[in-house]
């Protein structure tokens, strides 16, 4: 039996989801690690860990989020589950025009959730991070709420927390702007856009492919029967 890409890809992800949840010393967020450096000033706390991810994110883009993120998981069964219930194999979209927009709101929320993390002291952003929940289900009541909220917003509009307020995923996106694999289309398209259809974070993949908002899930990659869209250099 040929085992699909995707379901390694979500076997991986729903093991660090258990991971997270039952392990709440385990930590891999790199806002986590930029905080902790702006409250303590000190340079040894650039770990291997923010290395890594910071490297990872810069040659291959924002794999964390396609492979890691425990809530990047819980998004896709929200929206996957609407669409089963609806029988729906497009994808629901918000206004291009409105989207563009919004895509930048989590960098902008990153730059004052960090800004406020220097000013008083305290780990502003990780206090109310919804991702903060599941480590070890120790999330502050703000953060569970908001992974609530954010659940809700998710089964309407596919993988809406990560496309508009994800303080990750806007540091994994600066550092992935111009990465070294890209997704990118061959001379087998056939300008189906069957591709942006699947795409979760809307992105215009054929005409202006945005690779700091692509999380690397691939579905562009899978849903193309042709071999029309290709990861590389």
């Amino acid at each position: 039996m040929k085992i699909s890409f995707q379901l390694i890809r979500n076997l991986i992800k729903t093991s660090f989801l258990g991971y997270f949840l039952v392990n709440n010393s385990f930590c891999l967020c790199i806002v986590g690690f930029v905080q902790r450096i702006l409250l303590t000033f000190n340079l040894s706390e650039i770990t291997p860990q923010l290395i890594g991810l910071s490297a990872v994110s810069i040659v291959f883009g924002r794999l964390f989020c396609g492979f890691i993120c425990p809530f990047g998981i819980i998004f896709e069964w929200t929206y996957k589950l609407k669409m089963k219930i609806n029988n729906s194999k497009v994808l629901p979209k918000v206004d291009p025009k409105i989207h563009e927009k919004l895509i930048y709101l989590k960098y902008i929320l990153l730059i004052i959730g960090l800004y406020l993390t220097f000013k008083y002291t305290t780990y502003v952003i990780c206090g109310v991070c919804p991702i903060g929940s599941f480590a070890g289900l120790n999330g502050t009541v703000i953060s569970f709420i908001l992974l609530g909220l954010f659940i809700i917003l998710g089964y309407f509009i596919p993988m809406f927390f990560c496309r508009y307020f994800c303080p990750i995923g806007a540091l994994l996106g600066i550092l992935s702007v111009k990465p070294v694999f890209k997704i990118k289309s061959n001379d087998k398209c056939n300008t189906c856009r069957l591709c942006e259809l699947k795409c979760p974070m809307q992105i215009n993949i054929l005409d202006n492919m945005d690779e700091k908002e692509c999380i690397r899930c691939f579905q562009c990659v899978t849903a193309c029967k042709k071999g029309g869209i290709k990861y590389g250099k």
